[in-house]
């Protein structure tokens, strides 16, 4: 096992590596005495962090492509949550729940995700020791009881994403978002349908002619 092989177990293997040097390290640190490095190591681990799932997401979308845990709800998220470091941020929420902290005063909340938080957890520690282990013995071998812990694992991490956020922001119930997708179908056809008749030009919406934007939701309704 070296640091410059290519699979993705031999990648896991040296981020978590990394991500377990670093946790030591802010074990062993009284932030109190010094402050900045202690905000410094908090990044490098959610950071690590980061690295970690990323590398763990792309090994469950090659040994268990057809068996991944569905996410279409993801598509009800308000567009900032949407962003390539919000797993690791859910981990780091999972693991604060886990030690009996309350996320953003939201107690009630807190309390209702703390036992998938600590589900989450252990499924997240297994599935860490297991691809460890693998990658010290086959790194071109992915095992049935690595598929299973994998699969387990994104289950709960997807339970949990949803209820995270949910419990964070305003995430639009399905009814809620099945009625903005008929006003935007709405919208579409009443432009398609104005363009044809001739009340509006493709200049005009190309411009984005403020008079046109007000005008869109009259032609709808009549």
């Amino acid at each position: 096992l070296q640091r410059t092989d290519p699979q993705l177990l031999a990648q896991f293997y040296y981020a978590d590596e990394e991500l377990n040097q670093v946790a030591a390290e802010l074990d062993c640190l009284d932030g109190r005495k010094d402050p900045q490095r202690c905000t410094l190591l908090v990044n490098q681990f959610r950071s690590c962090q980061d690295n970690v799932l990323n590398i763990v997401n792309q090994i469950m979308d090659e040994c268990i492509p057809h068996e991944r845990a569905n996410r279409d709800f993801c598509v009800k998220f308000p567009e900032e949550i949407r962003h390539d470091n919000l797993a690791g941020q859910l981990w780091f929420g999972a693991e604060c729940l886990s030690a009996g902290s309350i996320i953003m005063n939201r107690e009630i909340e807190s309390m209702a995700m703390r036992p998938l938080a600590k589900d989450l957890t252990r499924s997240l520690e297994e599935v860490r020791n297991i691809i460890r282990d693998q990658a010290l013995r086959d790194l071109n071998l992915y095992t049935e009881k690595m598929k299973e812990s994998l699969k387990h694992f994104d289950v709960l991490f997807a339970e949990f994403e949803l209820s995270y956020v949910s419990a964070m922001v305003p995430v639009k119930s399905p009814k809620e978002y099945y009625v903005q997708q008929e006003v935007i179908v709405l919208f579409c056809e009443t432009v398609e349908r104005a363009l044809k008749l001739g009340y509006l030009t493709q200049d005009m919406i190309d411009d984005y002619e403020p008079a046109l934007m007000f005008t869109i939701p009259r032609l709808a309704i009549v």
